[in-house]
């Protein structure tokens, strides 16, 4: 089993340094981690400084009901590990990472503590 990943959660919530490769830009974020996700979520304002597509429009639902929105494939690295995944862009202020990255990993929350724990 691999060593453990610990991050401290920012202002109460669990999120974590990511980098997002696109359009040759490579810059480092923090996202949410959101188990209740199916996917990676972007914000418009970043879609649209990476220079994201528009060209693929995808009906998704979120907390806030069915909405349109755009879908394309971003290179994220997150745990020292890079993935090449489908994301949407969303009206949503953060970057979510959902269950298409955490399903690769075992990732504890620790309420208490305020800390996330992840192992592969």
């Amino acid at each position: 089993m691999s060593p453990e990943i610990c991050y401290d959660y920012v202002d109460s919530d669990p999120v974590v340094p990511i980098k997002i490769i696109a359009s040759n830009v490579s810059k480092k974020y923090l996202s949410f981690l959101d188990t209740g996700s199916d996917g990676i979520a972007i914000p418009r304002e970043l879609w649209e400084k990476l220079r994201l597509s528009q060209q693929y429009p995808v009906r998704i639902q979120s907390v806030t009901g069915l909405s349109w929105s755009f879908i394309d494939t971003v290179k994220i690295e997150i745990f020292g590990d890079r993935h090449e995944v489908p994301a949407v862009m969303s009206d949503d202020p953060e970057i979510l990472i959902g269950m298409e990255i955490l399903k690769m990993y075992i990732v504890c929350f620790d309420g208490i503590k305020k800390r996330v724990a992840v192992r592969k």
